[in-house]
């Protein structure tokens, strides 16, 4: 059975899944039927369901304005799109790959992060039944703890920084969504170069 895989990313008002609110979601399409190796990816700012839920500490990390989020500017209300639309746009996006929901699979870097707030996402929009995601998931932070468990050598840390520099990884912009997930599939492509490489061996 052929999956599609979505490398994923999101950004955040906090890290309370059910208080704060995701305002930029990025998700890019592997599918292995693409030989160019050229895969569509698509970047949704969203205005926070809970405006005055908002931490300024989440907002230094990831370079979003107060101002912007909650509309008070223009370029806020051209930007930062109304969530409950905006996750038929997605929804719709992501049905261009033509496979069921259980055969798309989640890929990113703590991932377990990212999938919770999606999630929440829909479930804050009235929108569960129709989150286009199934249960499948795959996380490049566990991949690489579990490579350096076998190898008895354990690294200092496996944030996306670390990953990226252990790879010679450029990360253009980090804590983007748009720019972490793409440095995210240079991560993951490595990882997966080298288990081709061990099973090429046997």
């Amino acid at each position: 059975m052929d999956y599609i895989l979505y490398i994923a990313d999101c950004e955040t008002t906090g890290l309370n899944s059910h208080k704060h609110d995701v305002i930029e979601l990025s998700l890019m399409r592997i599918d292995k039927a693409m030989t160019n190796g050229e895969y569509p990816q698509k970047t949704w700012c969203l205005k926070p369901l809970n405006p005055d839920e908002v931490e300024a500490a989440a907002l230094r990390i990831n370079g979003h304005k107060l101002e912007d989020i909650r509309w008070e500017t223009k370029v806020g209300r051209d930007r930062y799109l109304d969530p409950n639309k905006t996750i038929i746009d997605i929804e719709n996006w992501v049905m261009e790959d033509g496979v069921p929901a259980e055969r798309r699979v989640l890929v990113g870097q703590n991932v377990g992060f990212d999938r919770e707030r999606f999630e929440q996402l829909w479930i804050k929009c009235n929108s569960k039944d129709s989150f286009p995601f199934g249960r499948r998931t795959m996380d490049t932070m566990i991949i690489e703890f579990f490579l350096d468990w076998c190898k008895g050598s354990m690294a200092e840390g496996y944030s996306l920084s670390n990953l990226v520099k252990k790879y010679g990884v450029k990360n253009e912009k980090a804590h983007s969504a748009e720019a972490d997930v793409k440095a995210t599939r240079e991560v993951f492509e490595k990882q997966e170069e080298f288990f081709k490489t061990v099973l090429a061996k046997q």
